[in-house]
C-alpha cells in the first residue's frame, strides 16, 4: 500500500538534508524522491565545482556508474519480450569468439549467469587501473584480449561474483540482437520512452557535467578527477544523469507501473537469484541486474548502488509504499546508501501525519550547545527530541509531552542521558524558540547547529 507523502515530511527532509551539506566534507551531493511516478521531492546541495565554487543544481549530471547495469539489465529483458532472445541461452550463441576461450566452462555460460553476478567472470580485467586514471577504459579489442587471457575465477553458477567486463558482454549481446549500437538502443527503448532529458549512456562534453572528487586526505584536501569516457565497459558503468531521471528509471520498474516491462518479467528481475558471501545480513542479494534486499515486513527495497572515479550514488525503490529516493554525491568517499536509508526512515517517521497541532509545532526548533545539536519535531508519535547531524536521526529519538506551556517532559529515553527531565523554553514576542534549557543546560536557537562564541567564552 502507499500513501501520500506530506509536506511536513519534505520539509524536514529538506532541513535535515541542508544541515547534513553544512557539517559533511561533501562538496556536492543531490536527492529525489518519488512515490508512484512522480518525483515529490528534487533537491541539489553543495557545489558542483570546489575550485569556482559553482553551486550544484538539480540540472547537473553525475555518474550513475553501477546503476547503468539495471539500464542493461532492463534493455535485454526487453529484448527476450520480444522474442529476441532467451536469458538462459549460451552466451556464446551471441559472441562466438568466447567458444574459442581456452577455458571451456566459457561455453556454458549464460545470460541469466552473467545479469546475476554468477557466471565466475573477472571482475575488471588485468589492467584495472582505469578506476584511477591510470590508462583509459578498456576499447572492445581490449575487452576481448583480456577475457581470453583469463580463466573463470568462479565455477559457474554456484556463487556470486561481481563482474563489470560480465556486463560489458551484455551490452555487445543488445547491440548483436537488436542491430543497433547499445546506447542507441537504451536511448530510444528507455531514456526516451521515460522522458529522461538529463540522462546519457555515455559522458559527452556536451552536457552539464559535476566535477568528481577523491576521498579525503589527511590534509583535508580532494583532488579532481577528469571526465572519463568508459569504452567497452558503458553497459556496466557508463550512464550519466541526474537524481530525479534516476528515480524515475527505477519507478518504472516497480511492478504495477505499466512502463518498460511486464509484471511478470520484473518480478523475474526482481527475484533473489544470489546473496552475498560475507554480507552484513543475509536479507542482502541479487537478481538481474538489481539489488534485492528483504525487509522484515515481507517487502523488499530494489534497486542499485554506484561507484566511479570521484562519484558515489544509490537508489532504493521501496516496494512497500512504492518510494523511490535516489541519492547522488560527487565525491568518492561519500555515504549515498546511509543518506538514503535514512530518508526511508524520515518518511515513516513521519507517517502519514499531515499536519501536527498548533500546541505541539510551537515547541519544534532546532537548537545548539558547543556539545550537541537538538532538534524537537512534532512526528506521528508526537514530539520528539533528536540530533539531526546524525544519519537515522529518529533512530534516538527520544519521546516528549508537554507540561505546560514553556516545558516538556522526556518520558521515553536513553536512561543515561536526561530521561525523566525537563526541557524549558524561552520564547521571544513573536512565540518563536530562542533557546531551551535541557535540565538547566543552555541551547541556543540556531538553524546551522552553530553556536555563538560565547558559548565557548568562560573568562
Amino acid at each position: 500500500m502507499s500513501m501520500e507523502l506530506p509536506e511536513r515530511t519534505m520539509q524536514f527532509i529538506d532541513s535535515w538534508l541542508t544541515l547534513r551539506s553544512k557539517w559533511l566534507s561533501w562538496p556536492g551531493f543531490a536527492v529525489a524522491i518519488t512515490q508512484q511516478d512522480e518525483v515529490v521531492f528534487h533537491r541539489a546541495y553543495g557545489v558542483a565545482d570546489q575550485e569556482t565554487a559553482t553551486p550544484l543544481t538539480t540540472n547537473h549530471l553525475l555518474r550513475a556508474a553501477s546503476h547503468s547495469k539495471m539500464f542493461t539489465a532492463t534493455a535485454l529483458l526487453q529484448l527476450q519480450e520480444q522474442g529476441l532472445l532467451r536469458i538462459d541461452d549460451n552466451i556464446t550463441t551471441y559472441i562466438p569468439w568466447l567458444a574459442e576461450h581456452p577455458d571451456a566452462r566459457w561455453q556454458t555460460i549464460t545470460l541469466r549467469q552473467l545479469l546475476s553476478h554468477s557466471a565466475g567472470a573477472i571482475r575488471d580485467g588485468t589492467a584495472a587501473g582505469f578506476w584511477q586514471g591510470e590508462t583509459a577504459f578498456p576499447d572492445h579489442a581490449t575487452l576481448q584480449q583480456q577475457i581470453m587471457q583469463t580463466r573463470l575465477v568462479c565455477e559457474p553458477n554456484t556463487e556470486f561474483k561481481y563482474s563489470n567486463f560480465g556486463f560489458a558482454l551484455l551490452g555487445q549481446v543488445i547491440a548483436q540482437v537488436s542491430g543497433q549500437s547499445y546506447a542507441e538502443y537504451v536511448t530510444e527503448h528507455i531514456i526516451q520512452p521515460l522522458g529522461l532529458l538529463h540522462t546519457v549512456p555515455e559522458y559527452s562534453p556536451d552536457v552539464l557535467m559535476a566535477t568528481g572528487y577523491s576521498r579525503v586526505t589527511l590534509a583535508q584536501q580532494r583532488q579532481a578527477y577528469p571526465h572519463l569516457a568508459t569504452g567497452a565497459l558503458q553497459p556496466a558503468a557508463g550512464f550519466c544523469t541526474t537524481a530525479h531521471d534516476l528515480a524515475l528509471f527505477v519507478a518504472a520498474l516497480r511492478v504495477g507501473s505499466g512502463k518498460l516491462l511486464s509484471d511478470a518479467t520484473k518480478r523475474e528481475m526482481q527475484r533473489r537469484a544470489w546473496g552475498y558471501t560475507n554480507a552484513p545480513s543475509t536479507a542482502m542479494a541479487y537478481g538481474l541486474g538489481v539489488n534485492v534486499e528483504q525487509c522484515t515486513d515481507g517487502t523488499a527495497l530494489i534497486g542499485h548502488s554506484g561507484r566511479f572515479p570521484g562519484f558515489v550514488s544509490r537508489t532504493w525503490l521501496r516496494t512497500r509504499d512504492h518510494v523511490v529516493v535516489s541519492v547522488m554525491a560527487n565525491a568518492r568517499d561519500a555515504a549515498p546508501d546511509e543518506m538514503a536509508r535514512s530518508i526511508l526512515a524520515i518518511i515513516d517517521a513521519f507517517g502519514d501525519e499531515q499536519q501536527a497541532s498548533a500546541k505541539l509545532r510551537r515547541f519544534e526548533g532546532r537548537f545548539a550547545n558547543q556539545y550537541n545539536i537538538y532538534q524537537v519535531v512534532a512526528t506521528r508519535h508526537g514530539l520528539q527530541l533528536i540530533n539531526p547531524n546524525t544519519w537515522q536521526p529518529f533512530a534516538a529519538a527520544e519521546s516528549l509531552e508537554v507540561v505546560d506551556d514553556t516545558t516538556l517532559r522526556i518520558v521515553r529515553g536513553s536512561h543515561f542521558n536526561y530521561y525523566g527531565e525537563d526541557i524549558t523554553y524561552d520564547f521571544d514576542i513573536t512565540g518563536t524558540p530562542k533557546a531551551i534549557a535541557i535540565s538547566g543546560m543552555q541551547s541556543v536557537a540556531s538553524c546551522d547547529g552553530d553556536v555563538p562564541p560565547q558559548f565557548f567564552d568562560h573568562a
